[in-house]
């Protein structure tokens, strides 16, 4: 196999960039000069992957990075809108050598349509990388964004398409509010912009649940399909490994942790959604704790809240702010999560069943997932009492379905992951240049 230039082009954010490492180095080991799109904050992370980084526009990003807290949500959502569409036009301006490279492949995340009509304008060969589920309109199945259960009967199909239809018309109207206030929304600056790269409306998908998504022959997505509700499935769908057990992790003294107790890992991931709800929530999840001794919880709080915020802290609870979670999990009897995919994947890995209280994004359609397979129970982050709490716990602890169902699929997971199967389809596509094309 002839060694390639791939650029990799991911949301700049942790949570997507982490799923790719594991088919990159595969890529990078099999002689593949694989590199990443990074912002400056994001370099060293990528760096310390051992992936060389091209600078993704800083100068363009530094309006848009300094908006993160400092400035109102409105000046936010402006520096947002205007920094998309800055890039776009640079894009168009620096043609196919953008980044001081023409690539053999781009490797573009399915939310940064600018950089995939950017490919397609200039003729670079591209797959899709999604680390989400399918966020495509399926039949049995309402927008992820929803917590809607899996349903084929025709009510349900009925219900589904009512979702999908209520979904866009909200997205279309609150783009079209914002777009006065010069806040327009990238989803559908997106779309605007499409005509300006040579991309027919007929081209783009606009019937997704985050952004519109080029008709690209191949998509790859780093999950599971198992782990999805049923849908149809396409040649150019492909479900790949993500998970990367070798991952350096924060340290640990798990000395202080009983031997003699069943484990419960607690933690609600690194973004900040609804973030006014989750100290309550983990004031909760310690307070039921204090009800069982019998148990013992790690809780992390991450970006949530101070560890020393957490009081009354019981003796049976361990706060911390970052806790190593894949070693966590070999040793947990149930995780308590928000249900950000990640989190779901590394959880059914380990056979770690879960209580899942979603935020947003893609959470409360994971959630429903989690359920839906008999993996976990879903719950309100906002609702659910120590009470509550109590009997979900008690629940997935005492009755053996949850921990079997979860072996089951922790089956199929291993079998992915210990295989290459992306790196193979990625190799066998770039063997064939004319699966690359994007369909007209």
């Amino acid at each position: 196999m002839t060694a390639r230039t791939l650029l990799v082009a991911m949301l700049q954010e942790t949570g997507h960039l982490n799923p790719s490492f594991k088919l990159m180095r595969t890529m990078q080991g099999r002689g593949h000069d694989v590199r990443y799109l990074a912002t400056p904050e994001l370099t060293p992370h990528i760096a310390a992957q051992g992936f060389p980084v091209l600078p993704f526009f800083p100068e363009l990003n530094e309006n848009s990075a300094a908006a993160g807290g400092r400035l109102a949500v409105l000046k936010k959502r402006r520096a947002i809108t205007a920094t998309y569409r800055a890039v776009a036009e640079r894009l168009l301006e620096d043609g196919a050598d953008a980044f001081g490279l023409t690539p053999k492949l781009l490797l573009v995340d399915v939310t940064q349509t600018h950089l995939s009509l950017w490919a397609h304008r200039f003729g670079i060969p591209q797959v899709l990388l999604n680390t989400s589920l399918p966020q495509t309109k399926s039949p049995g199945s309402a927008p992820l964004r929803s917590g809607l259960s899996y349903e084929t009967g025709p009510v349900g199909l009925l219900r589904n398409e009512l979702a999908w239809q209520r979904f866009l018309l909200k997205r279309r109207l609150s783009a079209q509010l914002a777009d006065v206030g010069e806040m327009c929304p990238p989803y559908e600056l997106s779309r605007q912009l499409a005509a300006r790269f040579g991309v027919s409306q007929r081209e783009l998908n606009c019937e997704t649940v985050y952004m519109p998504q080029l008709r690209a022959p191949h998509e790859l997505v780093f999950c599971a399909e198992e782990l999805d509700f049923p849908r149809p499935s396409t040649a150019q769908r492909h479900h790949v490994e993500s998970v990367d057990l070798q991952r350096k992790e924060p340290s640990f003294d798990w000395t202080r942790l009983a031997n003699d107790k069943p484990l419960v890992f607690c933690a609600l991931g690194g973004q900040l959604y609804r973030g006014g709800q989750t100290p309550a929530f983990l004031q909760r999840v310690a307070a039921a704790f204090a009800q069982r001794p019998d148990l013992q919880l790690v809780l992390a709080t991450g970006r949530h809240m101070r560890p020393e915020q957490l009081v009354p802290c019981p003796s049976n609870v361990l706060v911390v702010e970052r806790a190593p979670q894949l070693a966590m999990l070999t040793r947990a009897q149930l995780m308590i999560t928000h249900g950000g995919l990640g989190s779901v994947k590394e959880c059914v890995i380990n056979g770690v069943p879960m209580l899942v209280f979603p935020l947003d994004v893609d959470q409360p359609g994971n959630a429903a997932r989690v359920a839906h397979h008999g993996i976990g129970l879903a719950g309100d982050i906002a609702h659910t009492s120590v009470a509550g709490l109590l009997t979900m716990i008690d629940r997935v602890l005492a009755q053996p379905s949850f921990r079997e169902r979860c072996g089951q699929l922790q089956q199929k997971l291993v079998k992915l992951e210990s295989s290459e199967h992306g790196a193979n389809v990625l190799e066998g596509l770039l063997e064939r240049p004319s699966a690359l094309r994007v369909a007209g």
